[in-house]
């Protein structure tokens, strides 16, 4: 029997960008978006690719500039490819849970705490069809194989005002951080 690779953050994180970005075009196409998510969460890490490429190397919809993040940086913008309202469920007039994205719960919370918002896309090249400020979150079990397979979903204020994708990764995930926007002040 053949054992399986050991795809864990810190096995990722000792890994050359290249073959990390080559892992998650990998991942993408044989569906396994647990391990696409792992290698999207060090590559921000890394901080983003340069202005106007994916780490694939193709050109993206991101219009953010190559900044170095630092601790005090913040999400402002979760954006997310869930087609046809994939786990999305409503909660009463006006507010709806998102399906279960793995992103990290400390920029979760420091993202509620600014006001952040989440919007969910049908494809990276379609305006926003859900969206609206984060309101509070919950841990919730994803079906994954491997260890990592606790998710978060978010509960929303929806609002009608949809949002153009932003991000620099290629996968089904990306992130508007404070210092993407112009003239950003960081406390």
């Amino acid at each position: 029997m053949i054992k399986a690779p050991d795809w864990s953050i810190e096995r990722l994180r000792g890994m050359e960008t290249p073959q990390l970005k080559q892992l998650l075009a990998n991942a993408e196409k044989r569906g396994a978006s647990d391990i696409a998510a792992r290698c999207e969460e060090v590559l921000a890490e890394r901080g983003p690719a340069p202005r106007g490429t994916a780490s694939s190397g193709r050109a993206t919809l991101a219009k953010s500039s190559p900044v170095r993040r630092t601790g005090r940086d913040v999400v402002r913008e979760f954006h997310f490819v869930c087609e046809n309202d994939r786990g999305v469920s409503t909660d009463g007039e006006g507010f709806f849970w998102t399906g279960s994205w793995i992103v990290s719960e400390e920029e979760v919370i420091k993202a509620i705490e600014a006001g952040a918002k989440v919007a969910l896309h049908k494809s990276r090249t379609d305006l926003s069809y859900r969206q609206g400020k984060i309101l509070d979150y919950r841990k919730t079990a994803r079906d994954m194989v491997k260890k990592r397979n606790i998710g978060i979903e978010f509960l929303i204020a929806a609002d009608d005002v949809p949002l153009a994708w932003f991000g620099d990764g290629t996968g089904e995930k990306g992130y508007r951080w404070a210092s993407d926007a112009p003239n950003s002040k960081q406390a």
